[in-house]
């Protein structure tokens, strides 16, 4: 029988809330946003005041430091589930405030009426009610005087005092009540707890193990963690909402001045989607550019002080994890080198959220490639670029990292760290690109309903590389149909498919799309291509040239529902060679010379 790796105990609320107040444990979620709306906050303490039990809590101890001089540091206790929880009670009756979304600091303050015994999210009226304690928060303060307010209240409300008393009492005992704490043994290794950590469901949603990373970071001082998780943090949420700074500097002004802060404050002025990293993003990108592997659980390992030679864990190999880490955070966020993947971006063709890839991992990987070629001398710049724009679109199209990701990062980063790295990337694309890719593995790739086909968001980031001109049009690009919120059509309209019988699936494959401008969409109508095509306003600007732009089918203009199957094979095996096309001109040679 496998040994207990927990033990299960009875917790009182009112020694959580000392633990939080000590320091003991380390609770981030009073630095960081808080997600829960007033409401539950009230509900929560509705159901202790009532004895209903409120889940349980899941702690862990950091693993005890071997200090330079021998000596033993034991680590705080780790909240792996229930930060929600914890942080309600501990703005609800202790009386800390909260970091809200736009990073402003405040209560969640909760109200109670003794004679009706009931709770409500504090507001202006029930302040002025005297019917209502506005903040129960002051019931639980070390000065409360109980016969005091107990005297006053009944006075004030014209109440029997042992009926306000009882319910005073009842307040109270809510601190005297158990949680179930499941307290993992600290002789688990950081894997083992990683790996519970991943297994827990909160309410329904999957924790990140890039949330345990922070949470493990804001945990230290010494080593400054709690400023780089801060810079994480504040620059993910400064890129997603600039109006954030404000609150940032209100709630936050001693970071707001640092050196730190100078580092991300660029961002907020950054107006852009293409690349949008969380956390576990920016952490995916260091642990490949700076510690050459790609589980997030490593990097876990590595700020517990784990050294991977003796596997045993010291304050020399924390302090040099938390260097490394600290190193990789700045090189992320650098102004100069950021701006410059974003452009990179756009240069493939990406434009607005429209053209972004199903998922991040192949812009981590690519960012990754970028910070680990930037440190490269003798590579021309135009190489190094060259090399990150055919990776990405490499990975994106193969679906390299649609697996195991984590584990397909750590093996590229040693790729991306060899001495011959150009040649070795250059091999590596060429082998996941074989000529047989382009010619048949591509144009059944294409035979998807799926818009969310990386392979038919490249097609379109092709059209707008290329410059290509809209289907039908004369000087209308498809970079401006896209960015002026045209829309995707049917070639051959689906009320004309769907008349002759055709069935959903075969009238919406991405084969049968293109952009078209809303007039020339209205003139197509219901039209089969056989009677459209013939119509000199529609065809006006109808060339081989723009036929060839946008793959589209010579013969489309005796296209009709007999010949559509002919007509999605054919422009299946169009569009792989325009996506070829366009990654033939992303090589080196392609790229005019740079240094």
């Amino acid at each position: 029988m496998a040994d207990s790796k927990y033990d299960v105990q009875n917790s009182q609320i009112g020694t959580l809330l000392g633990w939080i107040n000590s320091g003991e444990i380390g609770l981030p979620e009073l630095q960081r946003p808080f997600v829960w709306p007033s409401t539950k906050v009230r509900d929560l303490i509705d159901s202790l005041f009532n004895g209903f039990p409120i889940g349980y809590i899941i702690t862990w101890n950091n693993p005890s430091i071997r200090l330079k001089d021998g000596s033993i540091s034991v680590g705080k206790k780790i909240v792996i589930d229930g930060q929600q929880r914890l942080t309600a009670l501990a703005t609800a009756l202790s009386g800390q405030k909260i970091i809200d979304r736009r990073f402003k600091r405040r209560r969640i303050s909760i109200a109670f009426n003794p004679l009706t015994r009931e709770f409500q999210t504090a507001n202006a009226l029930l302040q002025k009610d005297k019917r209502w304690i506005s903040d129960i928060a002051e019931v639980f303060a070390d000065d409360f005087s109980s016969f005091n307010f107990i005297t006053a209240y009944s006075q004030a409300n014209d109440c029997p005092p042992d009926e306000v008393a009882r319910a005073i009492d009842d307040l109270k005992r809510i601190t005297s009540y158990g949680v179930g704490n499941i307290s993992l043994s600290d002789a688990l290794t950081i894997d083992q707890v990683t790996e519970i950590f991943n297994r827990i469901n909160s309410q329904g949603t999957r924790l990140s193990t890039a949330d345990f990373i922070m949470s493990k970071m804001s945990a230290d001082t010494l080593h400054q963690g709690n400023i780089q998780r801060k810079m994480v943090e504040y620059f993910t949420n400064l890129q997603a909402d600039a109006s954030a700074l404000s609150g940032i500097q209100e709630s936050d002004p001693k970071f707001a001045q640092s050196v730190a802060m100078q580092k991300i404050a660029w961002i907020v002025s950054e107006n852009t989607t293409l690349y949008q990293p969380a956390f576990g993003d920016i952490f995916h990108v260091i642990l490949g550019s700076h510690f050459g592997r790609g589980k997030h659980a490593d990097l876990v390992a590595l700020i517990s002080g784990r050294d991977f030679e003796t596997k045993k864990y010291t304050e020399t190999a924390m302090a040099a994890a938390y260097s490394k880490l600290g190193e990789g955070i700045d090189d992320f966020v650098n102004q100069s080198d950021f701006r410059r993947f974003i452009m990179i971006l756009e240069s493939l063709g990406m434009i607005s959220g429209k053209l972004q890839f199903n998922g991040t991992a192949f812009l981590n990987a690519g960012y990754m490639l970028f910070l680990i070629l930037k440190g490269q001398n003798g590579i021309p710049q135009s190489v190094r670029e060259s090399l990150v724009k055919q990776w990405i679109i490499m990975s994106a199209l193969t679906g390299r990292y649609s697996g195991s990701s984590e584990t397909q990062m750590e093996q590229d980063s040693h790729l991306f760290h060899r001495a011959d790295v150009v040649a070795a990337v250059e091999k590596e694309i060429a082998d996941a690109l074989p000529e047989t890719y382009w010619t048949i593995q591509l144009p059944n790739n294409l035979a998807t309903q799926s818009t969310q086909n990386n392979g038919w968001r490249i097609f379109q980031m092709a059209q707008v590389h290329n410059q290509t001109v809209a289907w039908l049009e004369k000087d209308v690009t498809v970079r401006t149909v896209i960015s002026q919120e045209g829309n995707i059509h049917h070639i051959f309209p689906k009320a004309y498919l769907r008349k002759h019988g055709a069935q959903q699936n075969e009238i919406n494959q991405i084969a049968n799309y293109c952009w078209l401008t809303q007039p020339r969409n209205l003139q197509i109508s219901d039209l089969a291509p056989e009677r459209y095509m013939k119509d000199p306003a529609v065809t006006e600007f109808s060339t081989a040239k723009g036929l060839a732009e946008n793959a589209i089918p010579v013969d489309i203009v005796n296209g009709n529902f007999s010949t559509y199957p002919d007509f999605l094979n054919q422009r299946r095996q169009l569009m792989a060679t325009v996506i070829a096309e366009y990654f033939s001109r992303l090589k080196p040679s392609a790229v005019p010379g740079q240094s």
